[in-house]
């Protein structure tokens, strides 16, 4: 059996073999639950992988669910070309949206990116032009949804998704609308000729599905880690998290001091993480997709799919209101002056 032939490189001798996806296998030796994964790592993306578990140990990052090692002293085992590693076996807790295990993931988030951080100075020159050509992209895409909502409310009736996109676009008008003064605020920068910009040490896939809480929030499955701004990891976490109707939305704002505490966020990096999830495109692509080809799909997914993109904008709404509450400084009435 593939499971038992890669459990003998770490000297585990399984009483039984539990295949919970196409990938993972529980694994129980009588005294311990190990969790074998089938990754998707190739020779080239393995190093960052590696490198998850060599920071976590170095910074004592127990945020990092450890992995265990080979009789070889590898952290994986290579079979029939695919890769494999074994790390304990944690139960999800149900509990995900309690504001202790939203705290403690926070905390634990945070400390990951305190104390990997890296910084290095951009030009500002650089800096405001890539922007200002992200600005002019979304004014074009407001543009053309505008005259699109125009169109169907021409229409004697409206289907179902026209209805809900004309019904949803004031909302969306207000999302362009806080975007382009976030990108303002983002590129008011002082007379200095360079942007301090951090990178730190991101989990790249962040999602409810690879947070384990046990005595502690854990993340798993670090398969596409790498060094970035640390906003990213929360852009991806909130964009998941979001889709659904029933998230704890209010938790992920009042708990936030959580993930500050670790690792503060400068205003610019504030500003980033509202803008990207005020980004329009997902929304914007869903209606495109409508007027190339109404029947590609039933009315119903298409409506649903909507409902879940407009959730995720309208959070980001919630968030820059939050933003602007909790940890401005500059008022943007503050930039024409």
């Amino acid at each position: 059996m593939e499971a038992e032939n890669i459990l003998q490189s770490y000297s585990v001798y399984p009483l039984s073999i539990e295949k919970i996806t196409k990938r993972l296998w529980k694994i129980s030796d009588g005294n311990r639950n190990y969790a074998l994964k089938e990754s998707k790592l190739s020779s080239s993306t393995i190093v960052n992988w590696e490198k998850s578990f060599k920071l976590a140990e170095y910074h004592q990052l127990h945020a990092i669910l450890p992995v265990y090692m080979t009789r070889n002293g590898q952290l994986y085992q290579e079979h029939l070309g695919s890769f494999y590693y074994l790390s304990p076996w944690v139960d999800h807790d149900n509990g995900r949206g309690t504001e202790r295990n939203i705290a403690d993931f926070y905390s634990n988030l945070g400390a990951v990116h305190a104390k990997t951080k890296q910084t290095k100075q951009i030009e500002k020159d650089t800096f405001v032009r890539e922007f200002g050509t992200y600005k002019q992209a979304c004014e074009t895409l407001f543009n053309e949804l505008n005259r699109t909502v125009d169109r169907f409310e021409r229409n004697h009736y409206m289907s179902p998704f026209e209805l809900l996109v004309c019904s949803q676009f004031r909302d969306i008008e207000m999302v362009f609308q806080v975007l382009n003064k976030r990108l303002d605020q983002l590129v008011y920068v002082s007379n200095d000729e360079q942007v301090t910009w951090n990178s730190s040490f991101c989990h790249g896939q962040l999602s409810r599905d690879h947070i384990v809480h046990h005595n502690s929030a854990q993340l798993i499955n670090w398969e596409q880690a790498r060094y970035e701004n640390a906003t990213m990891d929360l852009v991806r976490f909130y964009r998941s998290e979001t889709l659904d109707y029933d998230a704890p939305i209010t938790a992920y704002t009042e708990e936030f001091h959580s993930y500050i505490k670790e690792n503060e966020l400068t205003e610019k990096e504030l500003q980033l993480l509202t803008i990207h999830l005020l980004h329009p495109s997902s929304y914007f692509r869903l209606v495109q997709e409508y007027l190339e080809d109404p029947s590609n799909q039933t009315m119903l997914a298409r409506t649903r799919q909507l409902q879940r993109a407009y959730r995720q904008l309208t959070f980001g709404l919630q968030w820059s209101d939050y933003v602007e509450k909790e940890h401005e400084t500059i008022n943007f009435d503050d930039l024409d002056s």
